[in-house]
């Protein structure tokens, strides 16, 4: 099984921009990762394009099981 975090902010152009961050800690208190967001939000580190991130939209820890099929 495979876990990630999905972050996801709001811009000044009031648009939704997502962040996944692979490797996540499930058990993660949900303080630190929303803190994590706050550091985003302060870094102002991503393009523009879409705005500058001014908000945290919502925050998931989303789990995966990942089943391999063989081609030959």
């Amino acid at each position: 099984m495979d876990s990630y975090y999905l972050m996801t902010f709001v811009t000044d152009l009031d648009k939704r921009v997502s962040v996944r961050i692979n490797r996540a800690v499930a058990n993660l208190p949900a303080t630190k990762a929303i803190a994590a967001m706050d550091k985003v939000l302060a870094a102002n580190c991503f393009d523009p394009a879409n705005g500058n991130l001014v908000s945290k939209h919502s925050l998931k820890c989303v789990s995966t099981t990942v089943t391999p099929f063989n081609l030959d």
